[in-house]
């Protein structure tokens, strides 16, 4: 059996499924210190059959896994709740490095260049970095060029120790990817999130180990695959996008659309949107955006807006303006503020909560002889225009992706929607009113209240690796994993896939991780030139162990 968690800003719902059958379901209130949150659903969870004490102990041993979702991660950085971080980067001579990070960074001197030689070592000036550091608990480090060689990078973060820093990430372990500046931000958002997010782990651990669950435990990554709870440790962005990952997998899992299609997993504090193309979700070509900054991190064509169910409204002399603060519980629910789902009882789009209060929250808005739902109509309105635009830009984006091929110079890449697909709690209010502003179809697929734990549960685990390999010089590199060797006396394109295989199934073997087969995600190939003759080969290689659901599940619903 399979058991997932899904710990949004406002619920925590959890799902037993047992093969393609969903056995149990449950959702509650996240608590401040989550791990309430998680106890209770996992007590309704377990009790929801109104099983007996020895039925329960047995049904918990036959699970084999737990994977966690959430947008606790998200939320923090959409809320931008996070950690100050020292950032520490060898650009090399030439490149500006001015906007292109969160933060101002620390320049050490190290240079790698292309070909991965070292042209000078790291010199730390520590009283700058004293004074750069100082309030801060975590850093990062990255150098160009350090995927081809990790010496100056490794050395800096050893020197930085010194500073007795909480933890400090590095750009080339986190992706193996050539892009200076996505690998540099992938570590500064993987320090801003780690006391957070480590938190959160301790949470996860010490409510499965209360309610006596054993079984191995994952988190969901952004591109929809699981890893390790202890592995992610080590990459907490990939944590970033797992809430919204989850969405698309439960979509996936429950019903998958066959025409282009935009879905929208509306929480508490956020709307998760995502883009599907021939029943399948799309990738984002740059990896994910996080606060307007191009990462390393794979994930999904998707964009987490601050906008949601307990979204703060704010009425300004131009009009309404919702999110991205969280407001808290609705009024309509015992709530102190005005919420966006206020507006959607009052003008009975949704069924919970008590009318009459719902009423007089948009009653506090109302000007002259503006009525309830008068007011109720412009707040949804102006939440329907916020995400409207969000839309546009992840339309424009996809569409000024370039193009390599003749078919995609004909074919193009201008993304029409056809359906709108919403799941989440507050998703039968906002994407109904989307729809009837974008003149679209909307379904609400049966299980969409806990389709991110369907989703969780039915993760495939996954892992994803690159080698880099020069000829000429005779060595390869494996960043992930660090690893740097002598290339056999024979190699080619099979020898590299074989050598990056064999490592993705030594580190599932190590987590425990039932390996299906690893594919290509991307190969490339660049002759070298010495004197105006080809001395060799630069081969670059991408593989993952393939991301998806292990099974689709018919959707049910359950009053909570």
């Amino acid at each position: 059996m399979l058991l997932g968690i899904d710990v949004g800003g406002t619920f925590t719902d959890a799902v037993l499924i047992d093969g393609d059958v969903i056995c149990s379901m449950a959702k509650s209130e996240t608590t401040p210190d989550i791990l309430g949150g998680i106890l209770l659903s996992l007590d309704r969870l377990f009790s929801a059959e109104k099983l007996d004490k020895e039925i329960i102990d047995a049904e918990k041993m036959r699970i084999t896994r737990v994977v966690i979702s959430s947008t606790i991660v998200t939320n923090a950085l959409v809320e931008n709740k996070i950690d100050q971080v020292f950032l520490a980067v060898m650009a090399g001579p030439g490149m500006s490095t001015k906007g292109q990070f969160p933060v101002e960074p620390y320049l050490a001197t190290g240079y790698i260049d292309h070909r991965g030689k070292v042209i000078t070592a790291e010199a730390i000036d520590y009283d700058l970095v004293k004074k750069m550091a100082t309030g801060k608990k975590v850093a990062a480090v990255s150098g160009k060029f350090s995927v081809r060689n990790q010496i100056n990078e490794k050395a800096l973060r050893g020197d930085l120790k010194k500073c007795n820093f909480l933890k400090i990430f590095s750009g080339s372990e986190l992706s193996g990817e050539l892009n200076f500046i996505r690998r540099t931000n992938s570590a500064y958002f993987s320090a801003a999130v780690y006391t957070k997010y480590a938190d959160f782990i301790r949470q996860i651990k010490k409510s499965l180990n209360e309610r006596e669950i054993n079984a191995p435990v994952h988190i969901l990554k952004a591109d929809g695959g699981t890893l390790p709870l202890e592995a992610s440790l080590e990459q907490p962005v990939e944590a970033v996008f797992t809430g919204p990952a989850a969405s698309v997998l439960g979509i996936e899992a429950l019903k998958p659309p066959s025409v282009n299609t935009i879905s929208l997993d509306v929480g508490g504090t956020t709307t998760d949107i995502a883009f599907w193309e021939k029943g399948q979700p799309l990738m984002s070509p740059k990896g994910a955006v996080l606060a307007g900054f191009n990462t390393a991190v794979r994930a999904f064509h998707m964009r987490s807006l601050g906008l949601g169910g307990d979204s703060v409204i704010i009425r300004t002399k131009e009009g309404f303006v919702v999110g991205p603060e969280r407001a808290g519980r609705a009024m309509a629910l015992g709530g102190r503020a005005p919420t966006l789902s206020d507006a959607f009882i009052t003008l009975g789009l949704v069924s919970f909560g008590e009318g009459r209060l719902a009423r007089e929250a948009m009653k506090l808005y109302a000007r002259g002889e503006e009525t309830e739902k008068q007011v109720a109509h412009a707040v949804v309105e102006a939440a329907v225009k916020k995400i409207k635009r969000t839309i546009d830009e992840m339309v424009y984006q996809w569409g000024i992706q370039p193009v390599y091929t003749v078919n995609d110079i004909i074919a193009g890449n201008l993304f029409k929607p056809e359906l709108l697909i919403g799941v989440g709690g507050a998703a039968p209010g906002l994407v109904k009113a989307l729809g009837d502003y974008m003149h679209l179809p909307v379904e609400i697929p049966v299980g969409a209240m806990v389709a991110n734990a369907i989703g969780a549960a039915l993760a495939k685990p996954t892992l994803t690796a690159t080698l880099r390999a020069d000829t000429t010089e005779n060595y390869y590199i494996i960043p992930e994993a660090g690893i740097k060797a002598k290339l056999p006396h024979y190699f080619n394109k099979q020898v590299a896939q074989e050598l990056l295989t064999a490592w993705l199934q030594a580190a599932a073997n190590k987590w425990q991780i039932i390996a299906p087969v690893a594919e290509i995600v991307a190969y490339e190939e660049f002759a070298t030139i010495h004197d105006y003759i080809s001395s060799g080969k630069i081969i670059y290689l991408k593989m993952q162990l393939q991301p998806g659901v292990l099974s689709h599940v018919i959707g049910r619903e359950v009053a909570f």
